[in-house]
């Protein structure tokens, strides 16, 4: 049987659930670093950017972004996909596409006609999620410099 998924603004409230999902995915306890980023989630992006799915009302994946004007030269205004996140024992259920689709219908619904995101190129997992999802790899180019 498949298993209902909803989805809703994430919330202060979503704060323990999100910090466990991270930490079960990279085995970094965080926090502190989620209390801040959900009080600037709520403060400055916009209320369709941010969003959790819940199973059972148990928080199960996460997304986090936000939209942009004419940032790096581009010409429009763009939406970003910061972070998402699902549940290890939840994955495989269409979790991650459904926050995606959600993300970016409501981008759409704004009047937005490109999602970016930011993936490392070794993790072909991501990677092959996104291309799944309907993302190509973009012309924009990544610089760092290491300090």
């Amino acid at each position: 049987m498949k298993r209902k998924i909803h989805l809703r603004n994430l919330d202060r409230g979503d704060l323990p659930a999100i910090a466990n999902i991270e930490e079960r995915l990279t085995g970094a306890a965080r926090r502190d670093y989620w209390e801040k980023r959900i009080e600037i989630s709520e403060a400055i992006r916009p209320h369709w950017a941010s969003l959790v799915a819940e199973i059972d009302r148990q928080v199960v994946g996460f997304i986090l972004g936000r939209s942009g004007e004419l940032e790096f030269g581009l010409p429009s205004t763009v939406a970003w996909i910061e972070m998402i996140g699902v549940d290890p024992a939840f994955r495989g259920l269409g979790i991650g596409r459904a926050l995606i689709d959600r993300f970016t219908a409501s981008a759409e619904d704004h009047d937005i006609k490109t999602v970016f995101t930011l993936v490392h190129r070794d993790n072909a997992t991501m990677a092959e999620f996104f291309k799944r999802a309907g993302f190509d790899q973009g012309k924009m180019l990544h610089f760092h410099k290491e300090i």
